[in-house]
Parts: structure tokens; sequence; C-alpha cells
């Protein structure tokens, strides 16, 4: 494979006309200069494939409800309109709701959802039924909205990749010890500090303390002091800032975060009133950045955060190949003096979506 440019290795290094041999859907070699035979797209560029590191599809039934309600009125546990909608679907309508983002997501290069699933045991198995036919690499975060017990928990844990906390005020801190202890050696996320009511009730420290967590999402209110503690404890944060800035509840403070060097990842949140465009997400946070930090300039730092901070494969030897090619030619990206700023304002034209994983059994159609 022939490209015009190349994102290369964890650090998103540019190269410029790269070729890449493959075989059984890894990369065997990188090199400068194109060679003859295979595809050529002469002006793409390409990327590792794009993160989506925080959604909630079930909602995304239901777009642009509630504008004039507050946050919690909208999405607040239990009693909120969001639940009253969502549970008014059936298992069907609420397994073609996740699918149809999911599709949506690949077209533009996103091949990894992370994914909150409410509902309690209905939603996880719904959510395993999606995994089986995915496109696109799919992680289920199940929860117990109803009775809590051992053995309901430990139901849920075989039905999904992992349990996603909504609030620290859903549930007590045994519970939390409780979840960690089951779900210990799958993936478990927590919302934290998304508003300031929340944030000066401590939640983070207890979350910290009690459940433990691989991630947490928004921290839009966490301190310099807090954010050091992240990233001492090696638990990365997922920034939804289009989300963010639909509630009012404030931005996250994007410089500090990435100077402060805690992983970050990007999500698109709720999908009734944020849709499944990550390029926007990217694009969001710069701008959050340069409001906050003018003359700043993190778009590398956005790059990352929105593709291999999330597990996306790099463009490396040796590694599988998921990738998304992208115009660079009339997009602006090849006369572009930051191209980092480019990929990140420009890039959503996508050309193709490179993806030799297997998933639900089978290889990923093209888009």
């Amino acid at each position: 494979m022939n490209v015009a440019y190349a994102l290369l290795g964890e650090e998103l290094e540019i190269a410029e006309r790269v070729h890449l041999t493959l075989e059984d859907g890894k990369v065997q070699h990188v090199g400068k200069g194109w060679v003859t035979g295979g595809e050529t797209y002469p002006t793409g560029l390409i990327l590792p494939a794009l993160v989506n590191a925080h959604v909630h599809t079930f909602d995304s039934a239901f777009p642009e409800f509630g504008m004039g309600l507050t946050l919690k009125e909208a999405v607040g546990d239990p009693q909120s309109e969001k639940y009253k909608l969502i549970g008014s679907l059936t298992q069907d309508r609420l397994k073609e709701s996740t699918l149809d983002f999911l599709r949506r997501s690949r077209k533009i290069g996103v091949m990894k959802v992370v994914d909150f699933k409410e509902l309690d045991l209905l939603g996880a198995k719904v959510a395993k039924e999606v995994k089986l036919i995915s496109p696109i690499e799919y992680v289920a975060l199940g929860r117990l909205d109803g009775d809590f017990s051992r053995e309901r928990l430990e139901t849920l844990r075989d039905m999904v990749d992992g349990y996603g906390l909504s609030s620290v005020t859903s549930v007590t801190r045994e519970t939390m010890k409780e979840i960690r202890e089951v779900f210990k050696d799958k993936l478990v996320v927590a919302h934290v500090s998304e508003t300031l009511r929340q944030n000066l009730s401590r939640d983070l420290e207890t979350i910290l303390s009690d459940l433990r967590p691989d991630l947490v999402v928004h921290g839009t209110r966490l301190a310099e002091s807090e954010l050091s503690l992240l990233r001492d404890e090696g638990v990365g944060l997922v920034l939804c800032p289009r989300s963010n800035l639909w509630w009012g509840t404030g931005v996250p403070n994007v410089p500090l975060i990435f100077r402060e060097e805690v992983h970050t990842l990007l999500g698109t949140d709720n999908a009734a009133w944020n849709d499944h465009d990550l390029w926007k997400e990217m694009e969001t946070a710069l701008l959050i950045s340069r409001l906050l930090e003018p003359g700043s300039d993190y778009s590398r730092e956005v790059l990352k955060a929105g593709t291999v901070h999330g597990g996306a494969n790099p463009i490396l030897e040796g590694h599988e190949l998921t990738g998304v090619i992208v115009e660079a030619e009339w997009t602006g990206i090849t006369r572009a003096i930051n191209k980092y700023a480019a990929i990140v304002k420009r890039g959503g034209q996508v050309i193709n979506v490179i993806n030799e994983r297997v998933q639900g059994g089978r290889k990923n159609s093209p888009p």
C-alpha cells in the first residue's frame, strides 16, 4: 500500500510518501518511497483508527429531546426523561439503535466504541447480541439499575466487558468495592466531577478509593492536584467536551490535563445530543485548549487522545493494521504548515477504512 502521508508509531510521527507491506493483516514493513503494486492513495493520509471511548447509544433512538431540561432532568438516574423514553423501546429497537450508531461510526473511521449500557440486565443482553455482529470493536459496559445483589452482579459480569458507574450517588461505598471485586479482571469506568456539586462532594477521592477504576469520564471540574492524582494512579480520563458545552457544566481544562500528562481519551457521550463524529470531538477539544491557553498547540496530543490512547493500533511493523485513510490534498492538509492541526480540523473526509481485525467471528466489511 502506498500513501502520500502516514502517522507512524505511538507518537504519530508524520512521514511522507510511505509504503506499507502487509501480510495476514499485519504491517511487515514500513518504507520510504512508493513501490510498484498494491493500492495507492496519492492524496491520502493514513492514521490509526479513531476510538470513541465513551458513548450512550440507547438514547440515539430519540435525537434532540429535552431542549429545556437540565442535565439531571434529562439523563439523571433513574427518574429522568431519558429513562422513560428508552424504557419504552423494545429489545429489537434497542439493539438496532446501537448497531446503527456503530455502522455510522465505522464510516468516519471510528473502529472502537466503549458504550455505557443502561437498563440493567436487559441492556447487557442487548449488548451481548450486538457484540456478535458488530461492524467494529465493541466494548460494552453494563450496570445494575435494579436490585443490587452479588448474584445479579456476577450475572452481569458474564454478559459484558466491564462495569460503567453513573455516579457515586447511585451506589454505596461498599457496593463500589464489591463491583471492583467482581469485575477484577474487567474494565471499570465511572463518571466523575462533571458538575461543580459532584466535585465538591469529593467524588474522585471516593471513586479512586473504593471503585479503583481504570478510566473516569468528564472531569470537567477537576483541580490540578486531582489531575496529578489521576496521573500518579494510572487512571485514564475520557473527555467529552461537546457534551459539557451542551449542558453548560463547564469545559475540561484541556491544556492543564495535557501538561499534567494525564492519559487522555475522547468520547462523544449521549448520542441523543452529540452525534458519532469523533472528528468534531477532537476539534472541539483543540478549540477549548486555544481558548484556555491562547497561542498553544496541543493538536498532536488531541490526535493521540482520539486514537492510540484509546487502544488503537499504532502503525508500526509487527502490528495489526487498523487505520483510516483521509483525503489530504483538497482538504488542505498537504499544504498545511501545521499538519497536526490540519488533520484535527480538516481530517474528517474519509477515503477508506483499513481493518483486518476479526470481530464477531468474521472480518469487517468495507465501509
